[in-house]
């Protein structure tokens, strides 16, 4: 893959074998304007609104003291992810950009903020380092939904990295443990364990590409990409949400991305509940290997 970003955009819907292909290949897929979309971002704009106090909570750190915006944004952040019309909304979403849903397990239903000021940041919520996700799940046909739900720009948005595509990055897969995460969290809030694998040389985020869609688009690309949050250093926050997917069809077929730099020995499909069921992913992964 060049350098550049394979950027496609999209107004229609695509099967999930060619979605597939064009993913692991390295493109990364663009939905434009979707209506299902749109209605994702109001839902989400109502509830981020109503728990953070503001209508425009992308000002939240000049109106706010930074407890209280940590304190709201968290509220927001939990409701969205128990929340009924979101679940819904989000399934609409994946039907009209021709996911079949009844293959398809997701993670969560995700607020995400991006703080400018580092006394808003929290563990949950600050600028993430460059990382592939393909690191900490060790799948490889995993797929990353991302879409804005305010306005962004380039210096508070998601950076990709296209250059590092096929290129080995070392990283710490081999000894990060998503069981140690969850035993020193419960021990200590404040662990300086990482909530994800990560570089051992972190290239510049300047190196990445920062992408630019509007709210109503959502984009689709590669856990296997790395990627990282633009540093936001705008006096605004970023509001965004995502998704992470796994389709059965795509395990069956062994469609999925190479894995150039990955050490982990354990695949997290207990990560992955179908969309519908509930039902685990590591009950229909080959071989049902979980962690």
């Amino acid at each position: 893959m060049s350098e550049r970003l394979d950027l496609r955009y999209r107004t229609s819907a695509e099967n999930d074998n060619d979605r597939a292909n064009a993913i692991f290949s390295g493109a990364v897929l663009v939905y434009r304007s979707l209506p299902a979309m749109h209605d994702l971002v109001d839902c989400l704009r109502e509830i981020t609104q109503r728990e953070v106090g503001l209508s425009d909570p992308c000002l939240a750190e000049s109106i706010l003291k930074s407890e209280e915006f940590r304190h709201r944004a968290s509220s927001a952040r939990q409701i969205v992810r128990e929340n009924d019309d979101v679940a819904r909304l989000y399934k609409k979403v994946l039907l009209e950009v021709g996911v079949d849903l009844s293959a398809v397990f997701y993670d969560h239903f995700k607020l995400r903020f991006q703080p400018s000021d580092d006394a808003s940041k929290t563990r949950y919520m600050r600028d993430l380092p460059a990382h592939r996700d393909t690191w900490g799940s060790n799948i490889h046909a995993q797929i990353n939904w991302w879409a804005p739900v305010w306005p962004v720009t380039a210096d508070r948005t998601i950076g990709i990295f296209p250059a590092l595509w096929n290129v080995p990055v070392p990283n710490v897969s081999a000894e990060w443990s998503y069981r140690e995460l969850i035993q020193r969290l419960k021990g200590d809030k404040s662990t300086r364990y990482p909530m994800l694998p990560q570089c051992l040389d972190p290239p510049s985020p300047n190196e990445a590409e920062p992408i630019v869609i509007y709210p109503g688009d959502i984009m689709a690309f590669s856990g296997a990409h790395l990627h990282c949050s633009m540093p936001n250093q705008s006096g605004l926050v970023r509001v965004s949400t995502e998704t992470r997917t796994v389709s059965a069809h795509d395990l069956l077929y062994s469609r999925s991305a190479k894995n150039v730099d990955c050490g982990a020995s354990l695949s997290h499909f207990d990560w992955f509940h179908h969309i519908e069921t509930g039902d685990s992913l590591a009950h229909h992964a080959p071989g049902g290997q979980t962690t």
